[in-house]
């Protein structure tokens, strides 16, 4: 090999190793406030580019070089197992996009992050010495502690990152407090290890802060599931170091039993010993979970619904009494733990997979600690080589309690990193390499040449779309910064712009259709428009349905398209031909993913009503009918979910329209006991009781609602309207200068002010429609029936 080479190799064999370094640095503390998420989506963006970054380097190096290191070990075939079921998982899933690239689905869960990551586990493996390996571990240690003091800080209230969403306990950079607790349980072995085999007296000073700090960790988030796998750890640790009891001194043990103990005295007491700002984690329960996977694999038993596709199994399967539950619209991304949502989504082929990777990881650590540790007490010359082993054991130790936790708990990307990390790091130490020399006609040659080919190949065209991916979530999130900040016009030109860099994410296309939805309503407020004007708003209606259309074209299982879609056709009833129809279409295909959710039958109820107000007299069937059909949504709604107030109230605007007075009052009654702070309903009652002249009770539900919303204009204005027919004048005279105040430029508001002041009917020289109409646009209603 000529001299000038050997330059080339060693750049290139730095590049790799410190490319890795870097990794293991930036993975646990790495977090950025430019994109709409800013840890996952981050995190995977820098393991992708430095991965690959590190397999180039390695590949250039063995290219030049001619010749290369490599174990075989079972470990390789375990993980190609897992990436192909992904893979093959991916192609038929019902969101490729999302499961292949993650963001905006669940980046930790896709086959692009998958395979960066074992392509981690690779470069680890293979090129890796021990003392590589071992710098490795304590860079991950080392920024594993700097992350856990700031969420340390951060569930005691100290923040230090002045930005708002970092200003709350439950932020930290490994994703939820669970991941948090996790993370601690696992560093506890392996910092064991650390602080009894490392000689330099700084280190070991870190490792021990590290060890103090993950019982106060542990003791801050005290969640059960956490003080199981504290304990598991710890029982792990005791065992090997009582099965090895002659090679070393026993008083570390110490350590693992303070650890032990402490996690059994808390899973029997359970006391409500806890940091100031932990949060309560919503998660779904085991039960519901197993339940939902157990039901998706009945549909998809082989390769599941895809990788990431978790949520649109919960939404479609979960059980209607899940209604009753206060988070019944919530939509869980993931299972209880991490190998029930991998069953749900990747099958059974991909459960499998990740079991045998489990099992083969296992079946190595046992025969590395029952044959590969032997002996008496050691000399001072194999001391080293000891100090690995106990290290390797410790390693060990973690991958096993993660494993474990994967069936407990859910993970995220940062712990995924550190287990295929942990893995690639055990397989280093534990494997003896075989070195390969790359003949210039050998078929070995050529097999590697053209795989590297591909590789990078491959890989480059990864990094470069995950570049265009990562400038387009720059340029959305800068877009909902601006609204955020009342600057419509900068927000609407950087979700357009989000779109050109990245036009396959569907969650882009309904944010812009919002953001033309909101443009539409401006124009319509103006009380008359320019020709231009009327040619802008034509364009925005315009593009606010190709928005939506798009959006269900790129992705038709993601139910959040269809209830955009619904919503934006829904508000152009009136101004599109067919609004009503391609509403209806929308909130149907709505239901056929979420059967059990009350909301869209709502909807549809809501727009069939609406249409039966609008029917001309003459067709007096017609509007039975689409009454009729209104009730028919509203009573399904309520037998989903029958304490959802929005449709009761809705059910009696029905018997309004039907002319069933008896009834209205009733339903709005049972509506007001499922939503005694229901702003907008406690107005509807007070209205209902002006309008039937019943004003004592008018009084008493209109001082409820602006007890409620005390800048509710419409609320204010009936009050006032009550008390002059209660001949109270004094105090409807405060109250419509108190609509006034909000309202500076209403004139009927100051025509009924005037009168009031002047001793006459309030709504003197006012004409009046009846049912009386609302003189003030106030969005509270709306907000409230959502």
């Amino acid at each position: 090999m000529p001299k000038e080479f050997s330059g080339v190799i060693k750049v290139c064999d730095l590049i790799s190793k410190y490319s890795i370094y870097i990794l293991a640095g930036l993975m646990p503390v790495f977090f950025l406030p430019i994109t709409s998420d800013v840890l996952d989506f981050n995190k995977q963006t820098v393991l992708v580019l430095l991965v690959f970054v590190s397999l180039f380097s390695w590949m250039v190096k063995i290219l030049v070089s001619g010749k290369f290191s490599a174990n075989l070990n079972k470990t390789h075939i375990a993980i190609s197992i897992l990436i192909l079921f992904f893979t093959a998982s991916t192609i038929f899933s019902q969101d490729r996009y999302g499961s292949f690239w993650g963001w905006p689905r669940i980046t930790a869960e896709s086959l692009l992050t998958l395979v960066s990551l074992s392509l981690l586990y690779v470069v680890v493996a293979n090129i890796f010495s021990k003392k590589e390996i071992l710098v490795s571990i304590i860079t991950l240690c080392v920024s594993s502690l700097v992350a856990i003091l700031f969420s340390i800080l951060q569930l005691f209230g100290v923040f230090i990152i002045p930005l708002n969403f970092a200003k709350t306990g439950s932020f930290n950079t490994f994703g939820s407090v669970g991941n948090l607790g996790l993370i601690l349980a696992l560093l506890i072995p392996i910092l064991t290890m650390l602080e009894i085999t490392i000689s330099e007296k700084w280190l070991r000073i870190v490792f021990a802060i590290g060890i103090v700090m993950s019982a106060i960790g542990v003791l801050a988030i005290n969640y059960l599931l956490v003080w199981w796998i504290v304990l598991i750890s710890s029982a792990l640790l005791i065992a090997f170091g009582m099965f090895k009891r002659n090679l070393f001194d026993l008083r570390w043990l110490a350590i693992p039993i303070f650890f032990f103990v402490l996690a059994l005295f808390f899973i029997i007491v359970n006391p409500s010993i806890s940091a100031p700002q932990r949060p309560v984690e919503v998660y779904l329960n085991q039960s519901a979970s197993a339940d939902v996977a157990i039901k998706s694999i009945k549909d998809n038993p082989i390769l599941g619904s895809g990788p990431g596709t978790f949520a649109y199994n919960f939404l479609k399967y979960k059980k209607q009494d899940f209604n009753q539950n206060p988070l019944w619209n919530y939509r869980f991304d993931s299972g209880a733990s991490k190998m029930i949502t991998i069953l749900s989504t990747v099958g059974f082929l991909g459960f499998l997979a990740f079991l045998f990777l489990i099992g083969i990881v296992g079946f190595y650590g046992i025969m590395f600690i029952t044959k590969e540790i032997t002996g008496d007490k050691l000399k001072s010359s194999e001391k080293s080589d000891y100090s690995f082993k106990l290290i390797t054991a410790g390693i060990f130790v973690a991958i096993l309690a993660q494993s474990i936790a994967y069936f407990l708990m859910n993970s995220g990307i940062t712990l995924d990193f550190i287990y295929f990390l942990l893995i690639g790091c055990f397989i280093g130490l534990i494997s003896t390499k075989k070195d390969y020399n790359l003949s210039p006609s050998s078929f070995l040659t050529l097999g590697v040449t053209l795989v590297f080919t591909l590789v990078f190949i491959f890989g480059f065209g990864l990094i470069i779309l995950q570049g265009q991916r990562y400038l387009a979530e720059f340029k959305f999130n800068s877009g909902l910064s601006a609204y955020a900040k009342s600057q419509p016009d900068k927000g609407l030109k950087d979700l357009e712009s989000s779109i050109r860099h990245n036009p396959k994410a569907d969650i882009y296309f309904t944010n812009l259709a919002q953001a033309y939805l909101g443009k539409v309503a401006d124009l319509l407020s103006k009380k008359e428009l320019l020709d231009t004007e009327k040619e802008q708003l034509q364009l925005y209606v315009n593009n606010a349905i190709n928005a939506v259309k798009i959006a269900t074209d790129l992705n038709p299982k993601n139910i959040y398209n269809w209830s955009i879609g619904g919503a934006v056709y829904q508000n152009f009833i009136g101004i599109v031909p067919d609004a009503e129809t391609w509403a209806i279409k929308n909130y149907e295909e709505a239901i056929k993913l979420d059967p059990n959710n009350p909301y869209y039958a709502t909807q549809k109820g809501i727009i069939l009503l609406s249409k039966a107000y609008n029917t001309d007299k003459d067709n007096e069937s017609e509007k039975k009918k689409d009454l009729e059909l209104a009730k028919e949504q509203f009573d399904k709604a309520i037998k989903l979910k029958s304490d959802y107030s929005s449709a009761r109230f809705q059910l009696a605007m029905v018997y309004s329209a039907q002319g069933k007075t008896d009834q209205v009052m009733p339903a709005l009654q049972e509506a007001k006991k499922y939503a005694q702070n229901d702003v907008g309903l406690s107005f509807q009652i007070g209205l209902l009781y002006y309008q039937s002249k019943d004003y004592k009770n008018a009084q008493k539900e209109l001082e409820r609602t602006v007890f409620l919303n005390n800048k509710y204009s419409n609320a204010l204005y009936f009050l006032g309207l009550t008390y002059s027919a209660l001949g109270q004048n004094d105090k409807a005279i405060d109250s419509i200068k108190k609509v006034l105040e909000l309202n500076p430029n209403n004139e009927e508001v100051k025509k009924v002010l005037s009168n009031l002041q002047s001793g006459k009917n309030p709504l003197d020289g006012i004409v009046q429609e009846n049912p009386a109409k609302v003189p003030v646009e106030d969005e509270t209603l709306d907000k409230t029936k959502k």
